[in-house]
């Protein structure tokens, strides 16, 4: 059995049933969708949500995929959450090459030429703040013009006609460089963007890894087995056989348009983009196609994604020169910008420290709170208590000016950012008892609750 979208929604549905919700009165493609679970989510409901019925459109939409930190866990074959940040780096060595297959397996519907409109899909407006509607479960698939080797990555895709979508790739990663040096060539960047895919693709896709190093190998490690490949049909790429719909096409050289604003995960809009346009040369999807959207802006979706790879990589390498820090949390209160450490201190000067080398190693980060090993990093009570009993900012704050930052920021000046850090431990000598219960009291208060 193929490991796709589809068979990862029937398996998690018969396994975890409470945490799928299927949505079975009509709903509007446009806001509908985005507001309905970002309204769940204000309400700490953060289910899978399946669309089954969207007006004028035969495929349903499913989100959220990614909205809890518990399912990404699941979904990587985790027992909980908290193994994310120890597992992620076993995880991660693991690679499967891809496997090829002629044909596809599976029936495709196939669009090309004056067939090709982009608008028969259920691609949603999101924000009444968006200029259009996008895509935002797409990931794009090209290849390094001077190795041959493949890169997954993620786009901004604005649908801007039947068959041109406007493209941001503000992230200035690897997609980034591809596309740059093509165009000093003067080449065409040959690009698919597949949306519906197991969601271990979708975190694959998610994570950085240096140029040179296909992500798509990547998907088979977390996956458990190689990603099944076949020939696109316009362009000169191998495509996920099982995938939901897959849009293929061009980017072109030298050509640039206004694309945005856009709601991003800071929670504004934004029209802060790399102006790309793609031009869309084929289009394949399944007679019964699943349409997958990530939930944009600020939502938990959209954090989780990048969360996922990128704190866990921080994490190990933190804990290389700090091996007593204990635990790492970037809390969805502060986007990507906030991080809460614990830390068994075990010298005076090691909160600064950590904080230095976690600005050095993440450029989204402005605020760092450092917390003994007794609060819960994850619980952001535990570490307000800290900060309001164990910190003095006349001594215990620490202050980086001017570093580079996320040029997403609204705050930020030309790229740069004042970088804040907190020491919320407790200082050496201090005679503060926390109040604590022995572990045999809290069991049996727990039992007596469960009963």
């Amino acid at each position: 059995m193929p490991k796709d979208l589809r068979t990862f929604l029937a398996e998690y549905r018969q396994k975890y049933p409470d945490d799928v919700l299927e949505i079975n009165r009509s709903v509007s493609k446009d806001y509908q969708i985005t507001a309905l679970t970002m309204s769940m989510e204000q309400n700490a409901e953060k289910p899978i949500i399946l669309f089954k019925h969207v007006e004028g459109f035969r495929a349903p939409v499913v989100t959220n995929l990614f909205a809890s930190q518990k399912r990404i866990a699941r979904i990587l074959g985790l027992s909980s959450e908290f193994e994310l940040m120890s597992a992620w780096q076993q995880l991660s060595i693991k690679r499967l090459k891809p496997v090829m297959n002629e044909r596809s397996p599976i029936e495709r519907i196939v669009f090309k030429g004056t067939d090709i409109d982009l608008n028969i899909f259920p691609i949603p407006k999101h924000f009444k703040t968006d200029i259009g509607a996008y895509i935002t479960g797409g990931v794009t698939i090209a290849k390094d013009p001077d190795t041959g080797v493949g890169n997954l990555s993620y786009a901004r895709l604005q649908l801007k006609g039947k068959d041109k979508l406007g493209m941001s790739l503000h992230s200035r990663g690897n997609l980034w460089d591809i596309q740059r040096r093509c165009e000093e060539r003067n080449q065409a960047l040959e690009v698919a963007v597949v949306i519906g895919m197991h969601p271990a693709f979708n975190i694959a896709a998610a994570t950085r890894l240096p140029l040179g190093e296909d992500e798509m190998e990547l998907a088979g490690g977390l996956m458990g087995e190689p990603v099944e490949l076949m020939p696109a049909v316009s362009v000169d790429l191998f495509v996920p056989a099982f995938a939901e719909m897959i849009i293929e096409g061009i980017v072109e050289p030298k050509i640039r348009e206004d694309e945005g604003p856009f709601g991003e995960y800071t929670g504004y809009a934004t029209s802060r983009s790399t102006r790309h346009v793609m031009r869309v040369t084929a289009i394949t999807c399944r007679e019964d196609m699943i349409y997958h959207d990530i939930t944009p802006g600020a939502a938990s979706e959209h954090l989780n994604l990048s969360k996922t790879s990128r704190v866990p990589q921080f994490f190990s390498a933190l804990k290389q020169t700090l091996p007593n820090v204990v635990a790492m949390n970037y809390p969805s209160s502060g986007t990507h910008f906030h991080c809460y450490l614990s830390m068994k201190k075990n010298m005076e000067g090691q909160p600064r420290q950590a904080m230095s080398i976690l600005f050095g190693l993440d450029v989204y980060l402005k605020w760092v709170v450092v917390v003994d090993e007794d609060i819960d990093v994850y619980n952001e009570q535990q570490v307000l208590w800290a900060l309001a009993t164990r910190f003095q900012a006349d001594c215990d704050l620490y202050l980086q000016p001017d570093l580079p930052c996320n040029l997403l920021d609204p705050s930020s000046r030309n790229g740069l950012s004042a970088k804040l850090g907190m020491d919320a431990t407790r200082k050496f000598g201090s005679d503060v008892i926390t109040l604590t219960f022995s572990e045999e009291i809290m069991q049996r208060a727990k039992k007596s609750l469960e009963d």
